[in-house]
């Protein structure tokens, strides 16, 4: 119970940390800008040379007031642990100071691959680091037909554009790619290292197919009710959810008796259950045959 409480502030501290260590090696180091308002506070220590981590506070206080007064109090709660954190580790490592990369399309890919993970362990615990999360999810519960995910990319996009005006037009391209590579390790950490696919089969023979994934593959099979769009005949579909190392298993144990069968495999994001999640008593004999 005691682990369940601290655990979503140990993931945030760390992630805090590791951001921290993100903007101040590579992005303050090689004067690259940011989204949301870390990417504000970077630009005004620029031109003003004020504290990064002070400015994310003193911006940060209005939009938690807004925050709080449209989307309650529990979602601030881990949001503001999350921005004081990142905050106050921000100006702690300020005088770690490394010199500028030679190359400088490094900065934006470390500076990116450090951040994402430090931003995917915030996140994966429901936490924020506030600012643009929070105006974004206000402006979804004042306009409810728009994505989330495009308030966040059009607040982004404004600030990243005016940074060109302090930083420059290439610096401003070099955050972009720092941007995109820090979201895609977002999402990683969210999503998981595992790949699965859903596979959906089409067969004249759906039960000595469901058999043989059942005996060779001992995965799950669903069967699905359907009709030909064409044809008009009734038949079943089959559903079933496998490791991406065991796609070409299965190909083979579908082609053996239906040839013609029709195959679509879909990227599974995140499967949760027996044999994915957990492990499967049923399925212990394969361990020593995937190793």
């Amino acid at each position: 119970m005691v682990w369940q409480r601290v655990r979503p502030f140990l993931f945030i501290t760390a992630g805090s940390f590791l951001y921290s260590i993100a903007v101040n090696f590579f992005f303050v180091a090689n004067k690259l800008a940011q989204g949301g308002v870390t990417g504000i506070s970077l630009l005004l220590h620029y031109k003003f040379d004020t504290p990064v981590g002070l400015l994310i506070i003193l911006i940060n206080i209005p939009i938690f007031i807004v925050g709080y007064l449209v989307l309650g109090r529990g979602f601030l709660i881990r949001s503001a642990y999350g921005m004081l954190a990142t905050s106050i580790f921000i100006d702690l490592t300020s005088n770690w100071t490394v010199p500028p990369l030679q190359n400088v399309i490094l900065a934006p890919i470390y500076g990116g691959i450090i951040a994402g993970i430090g931003m995917g362990l915030i996140f994966r615990v429901g936490g924020t680091s506030g600012g643009g999360d929070i105006i974004a999810r206000v402006l979804q519960h004042k306009f409810r037909g728009i994505d989330l995910g495009k308030f966040l990319f059009g607040i982004d996009f404004t600030i990243i554009s005016l940074s060109s005006l302090i930083i420059g037009v290439e610096k401003a391209m070099l955050t972009i790619v720092a941007v995109y590579v820090s979201t895609r390790l977002v999402d990683l950490l969210l999503s998981g290292f595992q790949k699965q696919r859903s596979v959906i089969i089409i067969s004249s023979q759906p039960d000595e197919i469901t058999k043989a994934i059942h005996e060779r593959l001992v995965r799950g099979v669903t069967m699905l009710h359907s009709m030909g769009g064409y044809s008009r005949r009734e038949g079943e579909v089959l559903l079933v959810v496998v490791q991406l190392y065991e796609m070409d298993k299965l190909r083979r144990v579908i082609a053996e008796i239906d040839p013609r069968a029709f195959i679509l495999a879909l990227e599974a994001k995140e499967v949760q259950g027996e044999g994915f999640s957990f492990p499967s008593p049923a399925r212990s004999h394969l361990a020593s045959e995937n190793q």
